[in-house]
């Protein structure tokens, strides 16, 4: 016969007579490992992943300064030597430019001549050049883009030095490539530390967080007809000032992880 003693039976009768919410509190919170299949997960901490905006769904970034349109060859002049005294007269040694171009296309025919060249470096004008009807380009035009303080930037800013060699015989493409250029997607990989092939649009979406209208209609019109529509005119300046306004957005973040790393050290 088993004897008890009297702290055994007090203990064993404590513990029977526990409410049964005060066995489901305990079991709850035991580790969801042990926990019965229809307890698991129960009071876990779920977590919040934030879906990044379609494109569709950002607002459009829009071109608010002045625009400074003409096809005159000697206004273009003019416009490129104002440019580069201005820039002489910086004091930093580099002075990003935001550069584009524009021309028709055909698929019978492919694509055009150069028809409008955009430069903005900075939020309050954007300078249109409706270069079309020149049969050569100022010298004053290849002085600005050949400038050693002077890197024209965008995405695949290269291929449009390309073309406007392409279609301007003395235009040294070669020599600006080289040392003028400098393209945003390449950039944006390295800061970044990533690999991505970037468009003009997906890169304003991903560090702007805007969109860039690319209607087709506009995109695709006769850009060697002058005058431009007054909405021809908006979106190329606004293509000039979001590749500008790119290239100072990670400038501004690798300028911050070099002084976060300097801090480091």
């Amino acid at each position: 016969m088993t004897t008890f003693t009297r702290r055994q039976v007090v203990n064993a009768n404590s513990r029977d007579n526990k409410p049964l919410s005060e066995f489901n509190e305990f079991t709850v919170r035991r580790s969801p490992r042990h926990l019965p299949a229809n307890l698991a997960g129960k009071n876990q901490i779920k977590p919040v992943i934030e879906k990044e905006p379609e494109i569709s769904e950002l607002q459009y970034i829009v071109f608010k300064g002045h625009i400074n349109y003409t096809n005159d060859f000697n206004v273009c002049a003019m416009i490129c030597d104002d440019i580069i005294k201005e820039i002489e007269g910086c004091d930093s040694d580099i002075v990003p430019i935001g550069f584009d171009l524009e021309w028709s296309f055909s698929f019978k025919t492919g694509s055009g001549k150069t028809a409008l060249v955009q430069i903005c470096f900075h939020d309050t004008v954007c300078h249109l050049l409706h270069v079309y009807s020149l049969k050569k380009l100022p010298a004053a035009f290849v002085i600005l883009l050949s400038h050693p303080k002077v890197k024209l930037v965008g995405v695949n800013v290269k291929n449009d030095i390309w073309k406007l060699g392409r279609d301007f015989k003395e235009f040294p493409a070669l020599k600006v490539v080289e040392n003028n250029c400098m393209d945003s997607g390449t950039f944006a990989n390295r800061v970044l530390n990533r690999s991505c092939r970037w468009s003009l649009e997906k890169l304003t979406a991903y560090l702007l967080k805007k969109r860039i209208d690319k209607n087709k209609k506009i995109r695709m019109s006769q850009w060697h007809v002058y005058p431009l529509s007054t909405d021809q005119k908006t979106y190329a300046a606004t293509d000039a000032y979001v590749s500008w306004l790119l290239h100072t957005n990670i400038q501004e973040k690798a300028n911050a992880r070099s002084n976060e790393e300097n801090m480091n050290h």
